[in-house]
């Protein structure tokens, strides 16, 4: 034990005696190898919209084969496309066909599709030849059609067919004359499909038409039952 005197000042003034000692700090030192708790940034958030580190979070980065496949095949459509495609989702392969500038194209016909065209429209429309020439939607038809001059084969230009019942008869073609189609009248006014095919099966067995149904055209139309001789009944389109 050894005792300290203050020598500084004119008094000695002894000071508390304590023994020599080795001291640790209790700190506990901080791991730069720990992982943050820190969120990554969302896709809409804003951070980080370029570079590389964008796209490793978002996805893999495309290879080149990848968009190679995008480029070699703007034929196709997306779906189509898509398959080529493993492991890419469908808004992943649209988004990055259109950031390419790969963007579908539409092919041109051949002479061979043409030909179809022409030796099918008298007796097919745009939905017939569709099943002929797969890949091409009836659009794409209908417009090659408009190109080579070709008038495709339409049954709402058909004469109508004579059901036998006088006063569906008069309905239909007048639904015809407004450019309504005997399955949309039906549909329109809730008569199944008595327009369409029942009113000639009802002719057929000898049956009286359905008046129910009659009526209902004939306000739909506005016009009037005139009733004749012997429970018959004609129609007054009022606009003629």
């Amino acid at each position: 034990m050894i005792a300290a005197q203050n020598m500084s000042s004119g008094t000695s003034e002894p000071t508390s005696i304590v023994p020599f000692a080795t001291t640790t700090s209790t700190k506990k030192a901080t791991n730069p190898a720990k992982s943050s708790n820190a969120r990554r940034a969302s896709k809409s958030s804003g951070a980080e919209r370029s570079g590389d580190g964008f796209f490793v979070r978002c996805g893999k980065q495309y290879t080149n084969a990848e968009i190679d496949i995008i480029r070699r095949n703007r034929h196709l459509r997306l779906h189509d496309l898509h398959a080529l495609l493993l492991g890419r989702s469908r808004q992943s392969v649209s988004g990055k066909r259109s950031s390419t500038g790969f963007t579908y194209r539409r092919p041109p016909f051949t002479r061979g599709e043409d030909e179809e065209i022409r030796r099918a429209a008298a007796t097919k429309g745009a939905t017939g030849i569709s099943h002929i020439l797969p890949h091409r939607t009836k659009w794409d038809i209908t417009k090659r059609a408009q190109e080579l001059g070709v008038t495709l084969f339409n049954s709402h230009e058909l004469p109508l067919k004579i059901l036998g019942e006088p006063l569906a008869d008069a309905i239909r073609k007048r639904a015809r004359e407004d450019g309504i189609s005997v399955r949309a009248l039906d549909a329109e006014l809730g008569t199944g499909l008595y327009f369409t095919s029942c009113a000639a099966l009802r002719a057929q067995r000898g049956s009286k038409p359905n008046m129910t149904a009659i009526r209902k055209a004939i306000e739909f139309f506005d016009a009037a039952l005139i009733p004749g001789p012997e429970g018959t009944f004609t129609i007054d389109w009022k606009d003629e």
